[in-house]
């Protein structure tokens, strides 16, 4: 099968805070992440589609990226995960490392 993804992905356990543009806000569990996008494991109910901004850092110590971006897909997370958790997959429209008005 041939690989689809433009960018490599890192691997990350970190914890990522988002907000929908409506201001609703979702948390979640950063898994990997490349320069066009991430996958989060979160137990928001964000929607496919919703315009989300957030923060997140991919080492523990480093400084936080800001991103904006969308919800290109969403699917169940796997068994080890909490109980109704998903998988969201998040396409960058804009990542900087200063806050994104």
């Amino acid at each position: 099968m041939q690989e689809r993804r433009k960018f490599r992905r890192t691997q990350a356990k970190e914890k990522a805070s988002l907000e929908s543009k409506e201001g609703k806000p979702h948390e979640g569990t950063l898994v990997d992440i490349s320069p066009s996008g991430m996958r989060i494991v979160s137990e928001s109910n964000i929607r496919l589609g919703s315009q989300l901004s957030g923060k997140f850092k991919i080492l523990p110590n480093s400084g936080h990226f800001y991103v904006l971006g969308e919800v290109a897909w969403i699917k169940p997370a796997g068994k080890d995960q909490p109980q109704g958790a998903n998988e969201v997959g998040i396409k960058f429209s804009k990542v900087s490392t200063i806050p994104i008005n």
